[in-house]
């Protein structure tokens, strides 16, 4: 069952949607994709099935919405014109990386509901914002600013994010969704299943809402009071001036059931939502105090803090992913290669460990399949490959030989290397293949207690890096 498993998207819907019905839109991926020949994991569950909902609302005098797939009616069946505008902004936190392919197979599946008049896809620049207008380009504000594109047609606004990134932590999104809100339908898509969202920065609650008519804008939701509120979030569901409520869904079709529900019709309905105000919170933040220097977590220690709060498997991904240049794709082909029954969730898990930290600008190589984005905190590569086996780092090493060198040279050959260590097949040190060959000195340490040669290699290699 869909709704009984962390979902998993990695596939674009069928059957395909009659583009006669509509405006021609591109299908170009939003994000770049695995090289072909790379093996891409196996799609769980369909995106039209969680998005299915959706496709009711588009809703026309002249084209009742009864399935998303259902031919226009008509003698001469002519086209009905789509009645709906769809802006769907991105999150791309770091952490967000791991959802990628999930976010080209949702904004493929919204643009093949024949309901949409237009799909605009803007990302939402989540890494390391100072303020609230590092977040969009402006001309992409414009676009989310627009209360709508027609005076024929309604706007919806959706956010898919995991709530992880620092525009939630520290609220700076706070007045731009509030500003949406007043003017259209504003929702945000949590990747992640309810049960963790307490781990991200979106504090949704339990709420009834009404819509007074179709499409209302989110600030003209009404509320009604439920047996979780609380006095605090009753006097705020009070100031409706003030304060707006974002519904808060996960990607699942009864949850978006009960969203379309509540813009198609009067009744109640049971949401979690986001209260938002106009101002966002002061960024003004008391600090913790800070560990002292001695008292710093070492390798070992975060090692063993993430082994007991990860989640089932994302441990041993981490294990696998020691062996790797890390960027997204590598990411995904030796979670699929090695470690398949690990899913999104347990890579994203991974990314928000503390184990790992972004590169900006990245390092290596300046295609994007070899490049190195993310690295891992000193010592924590050593140490995870100490705990690995030696048969699936040398699986994990097999698979950088066969798909990353031909986009990362340096890798190249490198399965012979780690079998049969010499000096003389070591790859020249540069700018360009020594952070590859910092990992390969991790590698033959790792695997030293096997031969002698490991270990001399090992330690001529890190002499020459340490004279560079």
């Amino acid at each position: 069952m869909f709704d009984a498993q962390p979902w998993l998207i990695t596939a674009a819907p069928v059957p395909a949607v009659d583009h006669r019905w509509r405006s021609p839109l591109p299908f170009d991926p939003v994000f770049l994709e695995a090289p072909d020949h790379w093996p891409t994991a196996a799609p769980v569950e369909n995106a039209a099935s969680a998005l299915s909902p959706l496709g009711l609302m588009g809703e026309t005098p002249t084209r009742p919405a009864a399935s998303i797939y259902d031919p226009p009616e008509g003698p001469d069946d002519a086209p009905a014109s789509p009645g709906l505008d769809l802006v769907l902004v991105i999150d791309t936190s770091p952490s967000m990386t791991a959802w990628y392919p999930a976010a080209n197979a949702i904004t493929a599946c919204l643009r093949d509901l024949p309901h949409f008049h237009s799909v605009q896809v803007i990302e939402m620049r989540n890494r390391r914002p100072a303020s609230s207008d590092d977040l969009f380009h402006p001309t992409d504000r414009q676009t989310l600013q627009a209360e709508r594109f027609s005076p024929d047609r309604s706007k919806i606004t959706l956010v898919l994010t995991d709530g992880v990134g620092a525009a939630w932590k520290r609220c700076l999104l706070w007045p731009d969704l509030y500003q949406w809100a007043t003017s259209h339908t504003v929702a945000i898509l949590h990747v992640l299943p309810h049960h963790h969202w307490s781990l991200s920065g979106i504090p949704a609650q339990p709420m009834q809402l009404r819509a007074v008519h179709e499409w209302c804008p989110n600030g003209q939701l009404e509320t009604a009071p439920t047996e979780h509120d609380s006095t605090a979030q009753a006097g705020a569901a009070d100031a409706q001036d003030q304060s707006v409520v974002i519904p808060v869904l996960e990607i699942r079709k009864r949850w978006l059931d009960q969203w379309t529900r509540l813009l198609l019709t009067d009744f109640l309905v049971h949401q979690q939502a986001l209260t938002v105000t106009a101002l966002a919170p002061p960024t003004a933040v008391v600090p913790a105090p800070a560990r002292a220097q001695d008292d710093a977590p070492n390798a070992s220690q975060l090692i063993a803090e993430f082994h007991t709060t990860a989640p089932e498997h994302a441990f041993s991904l981490a294990i696998l992913l020691a062996v790797a240049p890390l960027n997204r794709f590598v990411m995904q082909l030796i979670a699929t290669e090695l470690a398949p029954a690990a899913t999104t969730r347990d890579l994203s898990a991974v990314l928000t460990s503390g184990l790992l930290v972004s590169l900006e600008p990245s390092i290596g190589v300046a295609n994007d399949y070899g490049k190195i984005t993310f690295d891992f905190l000193p010592e924590v590569r050593q140490n995870l490959l100490a705990i690995g086996e030696s048969s699936q780092t040398r699986r994990a090493i097999a698979l950088l030989d066969t798909y990353l060198g031909a986009y990362a040279p340096a890798l190249q050959g490198i399965s012979e290397r780690m079998r049969q260590p010499t000096v003389q097949a070591l790859p020249a040190i540069n700018e360009h293949t020594a952070p590859y060959l910092e990992i390969e000195h991790s590698l033959l340490t790792a695997l030293s207690g096997e031969t002698t040669a490991h270990r001399s290699v090992a330690a001529t290699l890190r002499a020459r890096l340490d004279s560079t």
